[in-house]
């Protein structure tokens, strides 16, 4: 043993012939240690004697600006109305990509002809919510109604393809499909 390791034995620390050591620990550990010591007062003296904000307000004041930003963008949106959404009827392919994802996310609940298996029938002219204009098609499907189960499909959905559907499924009024269920909600004439 040389005389550099006797001076870091440390006296009266032999257990079963192990002698311990003193070695200090390194100057990059330490004052890595020491800068998170005057992390933590510093962040608990700001956030408890100083008025930082609460994660409640942090929340609040982050939701304020994604309120204000859905505010903004829904009043730049254009709106269009039922008589824009009836000219859709005409395209043939807004049909079909409209029943393709119809028969993907609707059809388990509405039927494949929508007549109405879990969910209502949209073949008649009988409506539990809204008008049954496409406009009103359109607000169920992206708001969804969660007390009957129906999904909000804002966001799931591409806008486009929402549109597509809500156009699919007014062009099935009238269609009389066997097996359909039976009327349900209020009667709603038809221009």
């Amino acid at each position: 043993m040389s005389e550099n390791e006797k001076d870091q034995l440390i006296k009266g620390h032999d257990y079963d012939g192990i002698q311990e050591l003193n070695n200090p620990l390194p100057g990059w550990w330490l004052m890595t240690f020491y800068i998170t010591i005057v992390f933590a007062v510093v962040y608990y003296s700001y956030y408890t004697f100083f008025g930082g904000p609460t994660l409640d307000e942090e929340l609040a004041q982050k939701m304020s600006v994604i309120q204000t930003e859905q505010q903004t963008a829904q009043e730049e949106a254009p709106v269009k109305s039922n008589e824009d959404y009836v000219a859709l009827l005409n395209n043939p392919e807004v049909l079909e990509k409209g029943k393709a994802e119809y028969m993907i996310k609707c059809m388990a609940c509405h039927g494949d002809k929508g007549q109405g298996l879990i969910g209502p029938n949209f073949t008649d002219e009988f409506w539990i919510h809204g008008n049954g204009s496409i406009a009103a098609i359109l607000e169920v499907a992206n708001n969804g109604v969660a007390d009957k189960g129906m999904p909000a499909w804002k966001g799931v959905i591409p806008e486009d393809t929402l549109e597509a559907v809500a156009v699919y499924i007014y062009s099935l009024y009238g269609s009389n499909p066997d097996g359909a269920k039976p009327p349900q909600g209020e009667k709603v004439e038809r221009n």
